[in-house]
């Protein structure tokens, strides 16, 4: 499901996105502070309960979520959808993964002109929760011609697509 590519842009500095949904089904929306492969398909998205609590609310196993991943100095963007599988407050590793990602967000953002107090209000590492999720579909979400094409199980290379 994520292919060489998208864990290469996975494993770079990343602006996330989280949705998850409320009882109601209304889509809820947070920052994420960080993201985590494990061995195999599955990712760990962390995000701060505390600053967003809707979308913390909105995460529980077995409910839907799509990740949305974007590189900030070209914008190259995949969105991930699955199933949450586990949902627990960051443990020490998770929590020292927030922190760095933070860091290098600020570093990363910094160079390309937004301040630290234009991301203060949205970027932290407080109070982490990690969700885990076993992806089901990946889209490209790069902005121009090809946004919004799933990737296929053959992950045709992006510049091959029509």
């Amino acid at each position: 499901m994520i292919d060489d590519e998208v864990a290469a842009v996975l494993a770079g500095p990343l602006m996330i996105l989280v949705s998850t949904r409320d009882p109601a089904g209304r889509a809820t929306i947070a920052r994420g502070s960080g993201i985590l492969r494990d061995q195999g398909d599955g990712l760990g998205v962390l995000l701060s309960h505390s600053l967003w609590p809707g979308a913390a609310a909105g995460a529980v196993a077995g409910g839907p979520i799509a990740v949305t991943c974007a590189r900030p100095h070209d914008y190259r963007t995949y969105q991930i959808k699955g199933m949450i599988t586990a949902v627990a407050p960051a443990g020490p590793a998770d929590a020292a993964e927030g922190t760095a990602y933070v860091a290098r967000m600020l570093g990363v953002m910094g160079a390309l002109g937004v301040s630290r107090l234009q991301l203060s209000q949205t970027l932290t590492d407080r109070d982490l929760l990690r969700i885990d999720i076993h992806p089901h579909e990946v889209f490209d979400q790069t902005p121009g011609p090809t946004a919004g094409r799933p990737l296929g199980a053959a992950n045709t290379p992006r510049d091959a697509q029509p």
